[in-house]
């Protein structure tokens, strides 16, 4: 008997998901001969991707030299500057239920934990910019009411 489209799609996902395991598995030994093949060699980042790609001769600014240092890493060797979409070893780490804050670059476990949370703080700064609204709203008011008296 054939089998369904959903016997298939799960297939397909089991599939994935043994493959993403492999690869995680794989990964640090290849890192590892990577970087002993680096170190044995002397091989630099010039020597594997060439130039910049810069025709002219000026330097970054500074805005863009600090923009390309790495923002997040798994201490693993993968690094995210934060910009552009998350890699997949970012994805498959959320998904398995790690924090965002846990991978910031140079950041304690203990110092994520307690970092106050971005969306939070805007929440929390419109709050206070809503509630200055109001009250100046309602200065003006009694300002013109009695005013009119």
């Amino acid at each position: 008997m054939a089998q369904t489209y959903a016997q298939i799609q799960n297939q397909i996902a089991k599939l994935q998901a043994d493959a993403e395991k492999a690869r995680r598995e794989e990964l640090g030994a290849v890192i590892a001969k990577v970087r002993q093949d680096i170190e044995i060699y002397g091989i630099t980042s010039q020597d594997l991707f060439g130039g910049s790609g810069r025709k002219s001769g000026k330097t970054k600014g500074k805005a863009s030299a600090k923009s390309d240092q790495a923002k997040y890493a798994d201490g693993t060797g993968n690094v995210w500057v934060g910009r552009g979409p998350r890699p997949q070893w970012l994805r498959d780490a959320l998904t398995a239920g790690k924090k965002l804050e846990e991978f910031l670059f140079g950041a304690s476990p203990a110092a994520a934990d307690s970092a106050p949370k971005p969306a939070a703080k805007k929440a929390a700064s419109k709050k206070v910019a809503a509630k200055k609204a109001v009250a100046k709203k309602a200065t003006k008011k009694s300002a013109g009411d009695s005013a009119a008296s």
